[in-house]
């Protein structure tokens, strides 16, 4: 038997001023993350595992159809997790940030599942007629019942029956009865219920919300005859049950030294290879007169955002944000291009001569052509364009690349009219070719700008003149969990990652002006999917990366994905910020191997600790003579 403990963390009524000192006079509420259902397991009930790095696994979503431009975000405080007759269910009170919400006074807003990873909302029990708090619920299995306990404004403790936590009979004011539970050692958090689970259950949850750890590795044995490049792989296993295969450095000296006339058993001793990244990366300074556009961040100091690198015809490109220029890095290995010398390929101009900024340049190659993704921002943020440029020639030659088109619709007119388009990137399958991008409306009412959320778009394009859409934009994702609205509603950066007909796009969001609350999630669809239609569409309700995925690197996001040339393993190319004298140092780009485990996820998580522990490095394969 195992146990799992369901909580909510505090929420702090304003973002930490010593970090975000422009905040000072602008609440922002970090409950947007606490506030919502956390769990931990537990082997005996008092020592627990936070799941999901000690962050939110079930968020409300946001209101969208409030007549707020921006919507309402929701947040959810006293969840209560219990067994019921045939499922789990949760109880809690939905509110608006930290506020009460008027379309729900007096309710329990309750969730059903099945397996503690999906949750589907089951509706709101009707409790009073005023606010309420700490709703819980126990299932009575020889009446068939719920017994339903909550409490009044006033302090007052309240108790109903029900028989499918859909409506409740008979309430009446009573002493306690259902309690909290100890959190035990799981910091900053405040309990809601610890019930018992299985194993497999707990098995389960571990699998789904921890970064998988390498718990051992094996080789298999061998039978003469044997050449040094036929020795195999080590196999390193997981924590949730994946395998994945790594290069092994086996020693010449041991498979020389067998006797083939000799029947037995024979050693060849080896050292599994592993890849360092170190973080941050050290970046080249940008060219002497390459220009920062709009305060963003300066690559002199070592900065970059939303790196980008592909690998073309054998060599390796990098494209990034930060300039009024387009800027490349080009290197023959990948581990070079950070550190290579940045090149300004092409200066965009304004009407009257004047530099105009650029911002996420993404390259991209379509039919064996390369081109450059990026927006193209005249003035204020308020006017940045997706726009595509065309190279004709080597990618590193400024003379090679043509001017911007921005993007259009059918009609031919600009992609997104009154708002503001960005992060566009590229991706075929079976032989269409899409493109998706961050879209946001921005409204003028009485002379003020109010920006609406931004959402991710798609659309079809025309793969000579990629920027030239075919069919008209579909939006297949807004800002609704409370981790993808803090601070700003915002998604951006789409990338696709490929596995078999899996599809996997990484989206990320939440603040782009407080960079350690950047978090990355992922939308999810198959490659037989109308992927026009937003509905095949999967958006995962927790975030995949946040600040609390890897100690010292802070709002992970804005990334790209590029195959290990030595192993194939799938690389994730992102930024995150580090920390020093207790402040944010700025974005730097970071790479890291994505694992994939056992249930088909990637997991981002995977530092190289975990990856391969330091114990299982040394291998050994035993060869047997016959």
């Amino acid at each position: 038997m195992a146990y799992l403990l369901s909580y909510m963390k505090k929420g702090e009524g304003i973002y930490p001023p010593e970090l975000y000192p422009q905040q000072k006079d602008q609440p922002g509420y970090l409950c947007d993350l606490d506030h919502s259902m956390h769990l931990a397991v537990s082997e005996d009930g008092k020592r627990f595992t936070p799941l999901k790095n000690n962050t939110g696994i079930l968020f409300p979503e946001c209101d969208l159809n409030d007549g707020v431009i921006k919507g309402t975000t929701k947040t959810l405080i006293d969840p209560y997790l219990l067994r019921g007759a045939d499922s789990f269910y949760v109880l809690g009170v939905r509110r608006n940030q930290n506020a009460p919400d008027p379309l729900s006074t007096g309710c329990a807003m309750v969730w059903r599942t099945v397996d503690l990873i999906e949750y589907e909302v089951y509706g709101f029990l009707k409790l009073s007629e005023s606010e309420i708090r700490r709703p819980r619920a126990a299932y009575d299995s020889a009446s068939g019942t719920y017994r339903v306990e909550w409490e009044t404004e006033d302090g007052r403790t309240f108790a109903a029956v029900s028989g499918s936590l859909r409506e409740v009979f008979c309430p009446q004011e009573v002493e306690r009865t259902i309690s909290a539970a100890d959190p035990g050692d799981v910091p900053g958090a405040i309990p809601g219920s610890l019930v018992e689970i299985t194993e497999v259950e707990c098995a389960r949850l571990r699998a789904w919300f921890l970064p998988a750890e390498n718990t051992g590795v094996r080789v298999p044995d061998m039978e003469w005859p044997v050449k040094y490049e036929d020795l195999p792989a080590a196999e390193c296993l997981y924590s949730d049950g994946s395998v994945h295969s790594k290069p092994v450095d086996w020693n010449r000296d041991d498979l020389e030294a067998v006797d083939p006339s000799v029947p037995g058993t024979y050693t060849v001793r080896g050292r599994i290879r592993t890849r360092h990244w170190p973080f941050p990366i050290e970046t080249s300074p940008r060219p002497k007169g390459a220009m920062e556009v709009h305060g963003l961040e300066n690559e002199v100091s070592g900065r970059m955002s939303d790196p980008c690198v592909i690998e073309y015809r054998g060599r390796y490109y990098l494209t990034s944000s930060g300039s009024n220029d387009i800027i490349v890095r080009a290197a023959d290995r990948l581990e070079d291009v950070f550190s290579a010398p940045a090149k300004i390929v092409y200066t965009v101009k304004g009407e009257n001569g004047g530099n105009v900024g650029t911002w996420a340049a993404e390259i991209h190659i379509i039919n064996d052509v390369p081109y450059i993704f990026t927006g193209i921002c005249p003035g204020e943020w308020t006017t940045v364009q997706a726009a595509v440029l065309r190279c004709n020639g080597d990618i590193e030659d400024p003379g090679a690349w043509e001017a911007p088109v921005f993007c259009v619709k059918p009609n031919g007119k600009i992609l997104t009219e009154g708002g503001i388009s960005l992060d566009m990137t590229e991706f075929e399958v079976n032989g269409v070719h899409y493109v998706m991008w961050s879209d946001r409306k921005i409204h003028k009412i009485d002379g003020k700008l109010y920006p609406a959320p931004a959402d991710v778009y798609i659309a079809i394009i025309d793969p000579d003149r990629p920027w030239q859409l075919l069919s008209e934009p579909q939006c297949v994702l807004r800002p609704i969990y409370g981790w993808d609205r803090c601070q700003t509603e915002v998604e951006e950066g789409p990338y696709l990652l490929r596995r078999g007909d899996d599809l996997f796009i990484s989206v990320s969001g939440s603040s782009t002006g407080m960079a350690d609350l950047y978090t990355l999630g992922f939308l999810r669809a198959k490659a037989g999917d109308d992927l026009m239609d937003p509905g095949v569409w999967k958006w995962y309700p927790w975030p995949f990366m946040t600040k609390e995925s890897v100690p010292g690197m802070f709002g992970p996001g804005h990334n790209s994905f590029i195959k290990d040339p030595e192993t194939g393993d799938d690389l994730i190319v992102f930024h995150a910020v580090p920390h020093g004298n207790g402040r944010p140092l700025g974005r730097r780009p970071a790479v890291r191997r994505v694992h994939w485990k056992a249930n088909g996820l990637p997991d981002l998580e995977v530092t190289e600790e975990r990856d391969l522990k330091e114990e299982f490095r040394n291998v050994e394969c035993v060869i047997s003579v016959r």
